[in-house]
This record gives C-alpha cells, structure tokens and sequence, in this order.
C-alpha cells in the first residue's frame, strides 16, 4: 500500500522587488514579478512502513519538499497524495504559536493535527515526561532555547500516534541524550511500520535509518534509490565538485620512457568502470620507449577528491630497476581490492632507478566502488572484537 504519492509536483515561487509590485500587478494586469522554481517535476511514491531519506545540498529544496508533505505548502502545479494522520517536526519553532505556554502549545498543535480534547488529555503527560521540560512546561514558549523548542515538537509530533512522521533537520538542535531518546522514538516508529520521512545532512543517520533515499539537486531528482547508493553517489559528488574528468595524460612529453595503454580489468580480463565486493583487480600497462630504459613501476589508488588511499612502487617491494622496452606489457595485481564504497582513479607511473624522478605518469578514469559494507571511511581493515 502506497502511503505518499507524489506525481508531477512542481513549487514556484513569485519573485517582486518591492512589496507595491504586488498591488501593480493587480491593477494593470502584467507581471512584475520574477520567478523562482523551488521544485521541477517532482514525482515519486513512498510504501506504508518505508523510512524514507531526502538528502541534498543548502537550497535543493529540501526544506520545500518537507513542507509540502507536510501540507504547510500547496504545490503550484501536481498532487501529493497521503494515507493516514500526518505529524511533521519541520524548522524551529513551527507551528508553535510564542505567546503561549508549553502546555497550550502542546493542545494548539494536537488538535491540528486532529486530536480531540480527550485524546490529548490522555497523551499530555507522556507529552511532558518525554520532553523533561517539567515546570518549564508552564512558560511561554518564547522563553525556551533552541533545544526546548525541539524537545517540545519531537515528543508532540511523536506522541499523537501517527501513520506518517515527517521530521526535517531540526533534530540536529538537541543535545546527544535527547538525540538519543529521538533515534530510538524512530525506530521504535520503523518497527512498528509506520511511515517516516527523514531529511538531514547527516549521511550516517540517514544510512543506519531510511531504506530508501532520494537526493534533491537545485529542485530535481538527482538520484532516487537504495540509501546505500544514493548516499554514495552524493558523497562522490560533494569530493569531486571541483574535479575535472580525468583520462590518460602525458605529464612529461618530451620524456624517452611513456606508458602507452593502460587499462583496469577483473579477472575475467572486461575493463571495469565498477568494483563490487572487494573483487580482484589487474592493472594493464604496455609501454612505449624510445630506447631501453632501467627504472621502477609505481601505482597509486586516488580518491575522486585527489586524496591518496595507497601508494607504492617496485622499489619499496625490494625489486630492482627494471629495464623498459618498447612493447613491454606489465600487471599489477591487487586482489580483493578492500576499499569502502566511493569513487576512485588510479595513476601509474614510470620512474627512474632512484624513484624520485618520474619519466611519465598516466591516470585511469574514474571507477566506482560498490559493496554492502557499513563501515565508514576508505578502507575496510580485517578486524576482531575481544570483549
């Protein structure tokens, strides 16, 4: 059962440059507005008892989205189709009106969100105890700190019993213990199978609790997918922002010595452009000289964000110069190749007999790196836990 239909949304917001354009245009009947589009097309659907992530940069119009779910938004053009009671948990101080109390804050936002007196009567003391706002409870809410704020909207949010829980960065406000009561709410939610919403700049929270993500880009879907992958494909986007495509190169032309292909392949010998499961992976070099030169081969793994994950040469490994002739065809081979999931390049080079002079070096394009993995970082380390 579908429990958030989207199809075809679009948000658009008028632009004005003055507040008197507003009366211009409706007088004369011509546009002084510009426009601004928030949301482009947007459509998917999310099932009952789904966590479901949104992620994305400042101004992908995370915060549009949220809102439009949470029916505080109306959608220019296309519908948004929900089931069941809604709760949403949105910026700071939403729907809070500042002049009342805690206590009336907490009837104010429960009948909204479709309570009767009774239920609520019933519900405000739990309300209060998850909070721990305790006497606080009784003072207008405009007297609170950023944290009291969100204490207060978590646990009404949560506390209403509902069938879709839309809850945008405003957790990142509390301090860890409340964040810890809130992430253990959720999943108490998620096992429950209820349906969530999650939107945050946390990759990690968002990993460990939403099945599915979708990543928002200036108003569009970019990706839209297990969280495992669109996670990666977000954090390769956000180290390679600057990076240009890289491709083969000659670093030094005028050098005797140069690499002439070089490909990356698995086992079976197929050029890869992913790596799934920490599988083998071969390095195929063939050089060109110009005439018989000694030196040393080198291979470095890099990270789209041109850090180094590994580097060595023959040298390090004991070998001694190798003589390079023209035509000659080399390999390395790493097997079960242990780096966590991202994106990833290799550069090659050909040194001299000291290793400190490179003759030529080339570099791969970029390779993806896939695996179910949930550890953090670059690469998996071979680990035992002694307790």
């Amino acid at each position: 059962m579908i429990a958030i239909d989207v199809r075809d949304v679009r948000k658009i917001y008028r632009i004005y440059q003055a507040p008197a354009d507003r009366l211009k245009e409706i007088v004369l009947r011509r546009p002084f507005h510009t426009e601004f589009v928030a949301l482009d097309t947007m459509s998917f659907s999310i099932p009952q008892g789904t966590t479901f992530g949104i992620i994305g940069e400042n101004g992908a119009g995370k915060s549009t989205l949220m809102k439009l779910l949470a029916r505080t938004l109306k959608p220019t053009f296309g519908s948004i189709a929900m089931v069941g009671r809604v709760a949403a948990l949105l910026e700071l101080g939403a729907g809070f009106n500042p002049e009342l109390t805690g206590d009336e804050n907490i009837y104010l936002n429960a009948y909204l969100m479709g309570l009767t007196k009774d239920e609520i009567d019933e519900r405000k003391q739990r309300i209060i105890d998850f909070s721990e706002l305790g006497d606080s409870i009784s003072r207008p809410v405009k007297t609170y700190s950023s944290g009291m704020y969100v204490r207060l909207a978590f646990s009404i949010a949560t506390s209403v019993n509902p069938d879709i829980l839309i809850i945008d960065e405003a957790l990142s406000v509390g301090d860890q213990h409340f964040q810890k009561k809130c992430v253990d709410r959720m999943t108490q939610f998620k096992d429950s199978g209820k349906t969530i919403v999650f939107c945050s700049h946390s990759l990690y929270h968002v990993q460990e609790l939403c099945k599915t993500t979708l990543w928002l880009d200036h108003g569009t879907t970019r990706m839209l997918g297990k969280t495992g992958e669109v996670a990666t494909g977000y954090q390769n986007y956000l180290r390679g922002k600057d990076a240009m495509t890289m491709d083969i190169k000659e670093e030094m032309p005028e050098s005797p010595l140069r690499i002439r292909a070089m490909s990356i392949v698995d086992s079976s010998g197929q050029e890869v452009t992913t790596i799934r499961e920490f599988g083998d992976i071969f390095i195929n070099v063939e050089i060109a000289a110009q005439k018989p030169v000694s030196g040393h081969l080198a291979f470095a793994v890099m990270r789209n964000d041109d850090e180094t994950c590994y580097a060595t040469m023959t040298l390090f490994d004991g070998y001694e110069p190798i003589t390079f002739r023209n035509g000659m065809k080399m390999r390395i081979h790493i097997p079960n190749f242990n780096l966590l999931n991202g994106l990833y390049f290799f550069r090659v080079a050909l040194e001299d007999d000291t290793g400190l002079l490179p003759y030529h070096i080339a570099t791969s394009p970029f390779i993806t790196v896939l695996n179910q993995r949930r550890e953090l970082g670059i690469v998996f380390m071979e680990h035992k836990w002694e307790i």
